[in-house]
């Protein structure tokens, strides 16, 4: 006969809401940049300008959804998606010369989304999101 199982904490670990507040740190930026070209892209007529404004909102959006996900205990894997395709959009920006002469910028864009991935990948997250996963069904 197996014992029962302790009733899985319905709060998330620590790591997991410094996750979100990282991720959402490093997503604010980009989306609101995304709107910002979209936009004036919009105003314009420069449908090329829309479409290249879609992608990091998109992004955004992924990593909104990553932190719900990850804070109901449903998923870990959305957040770090999000948060490395963030760090991609980044760094690819950062590689075509923007904010080259601002180091807070950079550093904030840069480890937000990096601290994000390594802390919602942590093996206390993971086994919370499968334990709720379990206690679910």
């Amino acid at each position: 006969m197996t014992a029962p199982q302790p009733p899985v904490r319905r709060v998330p670990p620590i790591p997991a809401g410094l996750a979100v507040v990282c991720a959402l740190l490093g997503a604010l930026p980009v989306a609101v940049f995304s709107f910002v070209v979209g936009a004036f892209s919009a105003a314009s007529g420069v449908w090329q300008g829309v479409l290249l404004g879609l992608v990091p909102g998109a992004v955004a959006v992924l990593v909104v959804a990553g932190t719900v996900l990850l804070l109901t205990g449903r998923s870990w894997r959305v957040l770090v998606v999000g948060s490395v395709l963030t760090l991609a959009l980044v760094v690819w920006a950062l590689a075509q010369g923007a904010a080259s002469g601002d180091t807070g910028s950079v550093v904030v864009l840069v480890a937000g989304p990096l601290a994000a991935a390594l802390l919602a990948s942590l093996p206390s997250v993971r086994a919370w999101v499968d334990a709720r996963r379990a206690a679910r069904v």
